[in-house]
């Protein structure tokens, strides 16, 4: 049967408490929430009606731009995509039942705030790179970037933590080509510097969920990592053999699955590319993937006799 507000507030006192871990509580919420409540197919229309909504609030700003934008101002543009952005906060905050809400919402409309949440980011981003002048793409990835992030504190989802990891490349990207345009070198080393932060973060528990944030972490500090390798090209092995130490050692103690095929990932690509700068290209593929392989399968054994240690 459905659980009503005084139990559900008992609870979230529980897990407040230390007495249930967040995991525990979604899954008592779960099997006694819904199942056999007569409001189920009213949850599952607002959450229809929410989601269309939001749809028609973006199809209806992007037709009006996409038709008028040549001959709307700089302020027009400014006032229909800010609108939007009002539209989809007051909306997501309307579903959750207002701001004290936000953070307890759970089950469907949960995933409705998110979504809305992460829409206004999109919108906001949009916003503040049309009332600029210069720096669009910077100014408009950082504005994008705050409205994230506030909406994944007020409601940590999957989606709300991708948004904000993508709105956080964006505007490191973005910032390091304002100062300095077309180095592959300091970029790299920031969406490396970013990757690893993303990973220690996941590591102690400040973003969540842990595994997809590690995921996220450890591919955006690879792809930082090869940046450089058109033109310092030890650069790019140095850092990418700095990511599989990282996630090797890290694995020690937090024996996540994600970092142990991050590590080897790592390792699987640098030790081919390093094999081949310094033999000249004089390897053949078929040497390089047999290097690869015997990477693979000497940190898969390694992984696998830390386990059975454990």
């Amino acid at each position: 049967m459905a659980m009503n507000s005084r139990q559900k507030r008992a609870l979230h006192e529980l897990m407040t408490r230390g007495t249930l871990t967040a995991q525990q509580e979604n899954a008592v919420l779960n099997a006694l929430g819904d199942t056999g409540d007569p409001g189920r197919v009213t949850d599952r229309f607002a959450e229809a009606a929410a989601y269309v909504g939001a749809g028609l609030v973006l199809g209806g700003a992007a037709l009006v731009l996409g038709v008028s934008w040549e001959d709307m101002s700089r302020t027009a543009r400014v006032a229909v995509l800010g609108a939007a952005t009002v539209a989809l906060v007051v909306a997501g905050l309307v579903v959750a039942g207002g701001m004290s809400a936000v953070r307890t919402v759970r089950h469907r409309r949960r995933r409705v705030v998110s979504t809305v949440f992460s829409l206004a980011a999109v919108t906001a981003a949009f916003t503040a790179g049309t009332a600029v002048r210069s720096h669009e793409f910077a100014i408009g990835a950082t504005a994008g970037l705050l409205v994230a992030v506030t909406g994944y504190v007020l409601i940590t989802t999957a989606l709300s933590y991708l948004v904000t990891a993508a709105a956080a490349v964006a505007a490191t990207l973005a910032w390091v080509g304002e100062s300095v345009p077309d180095s592959a070198l300091l970029g790299g080393a920031a969406l490396f510097a970013l990757g690893v932060a993303g990973i220690f973060l996941s590591v102690v528990n400040v973003l969540r969920p842990a595994r997809l944030a590690l995921a996220v972490g450890a591919a955006t500090a690879l792809f930082g990592a090869q940046q450089p390798l058109g033109g310092n090209a030890p650069v790019a092995y140095a850092l990418t053999a700095c990511l599989a130490v990282v996630c090797f050692v890290t694995y020690f103690g937090e024996r996540s699955t994600v970092l142990l095929v991050a590590g080897v990932v790592a390792t699987t690509v640098v030790v081919p590319e390093v094999v081949w700068d310094l033999t000249g290209g004089a390897v053949g593929g078929g040497v390089l993937l047999l290097v690869a392989g015997g990477m693979v399968l000497a940190t898969g054994l390694v992984g696998l006799r830390m386990k059975c240690g454990r």
